[in-house]
């Protein structure tokens, strides 16, 4: 109503009545409201994607550790020799032995990958590396553009894994933002590790 403006008010009668009057809500002043902390997530419910997430973040690791290790040149060169190949495309398996090149060394029966055309034939001998004669895969060919990707693919998988685990067990649910960082750098570290384990067994 007209008769309760405040414009019929002194500046004194203003001033008492605003400090009477009942707080504006802090959004209306500007301030963000205080964001209700979320409680964490129940360990049940985590749980299963920590492990299904570890499991495919050591599936990645191995298949990555050997293409590693060939890419950056640590191998043992030597020839592969087909015994079989059956499939075709992503469903191709081929065995055969493998020679160093000096012919002391010898693997019976390895699995050779990269294996292509007439190199499918039985007895067919091809240029071939492994990372170790300890191995049970061994490389036909040299070291390409597919062999870089593999790896590098494999270690950005790996690293994907980490934040997902983070992701899904609930670590922007903490608390304290120290406890949301160390529990982020845990969740990466953990994918990691194997990583780095795969790395060493490989070598």
């Amino acid at each position: 109503m007209l008769e309760t403006s405040t414009f019929w008010l002194s500046d004194d009668e203003r001033a008492r009545q605003a400090a009477t009057a009942e707080p504006e809500r802090p959004s209306q002043l500007g301030v963000p409201p205080r964001h209700r902390s979320r409680e964490p997530r129940r360990p049940r419910s985590g749980l299963p994607s920590l492990v299904a997430l570890s499991l495919i973040a050591a599936f990645f690791a191995w298949v990555s550790a050997e293409p590693f290790w060939l890419a950056v040149g640590h191998d043992v060169k030597g020839r592969a020799t087909v015994i079989q190949c059956t499939g075709d495309g992503i469903g191709q398996r081929c065995f055969g032995q493998f020679a160093t090149g000096d012919g002391f060394s010898r693997v019976d029966r390895v699995t050779l990958l990269g294996v292509t055309g007439d190199q499918r034939a039985r007895g067919a001998v091809s240029p071939a590396r492994m990372v170790n004669l300890d191995g049970q895969q061994a490389y036909v060919g040299e070291t390409g553009t597919l062999m870089q990707l593999r790896w590098m693919l494999g270690f950005v998988l790996v690293l994907l894994c980490g934040l997902g685990i983070a992701g899904l067990t609930g670590v922007r649910r903490l608390e304290s933002r120290r406890a949301r960082h160390g529990a982020l750098l845990l969740s990466v570290a953990c994918p990691l590790a194997l990583l780095a384990g795969f790395l060493a067994a490989a070598y």
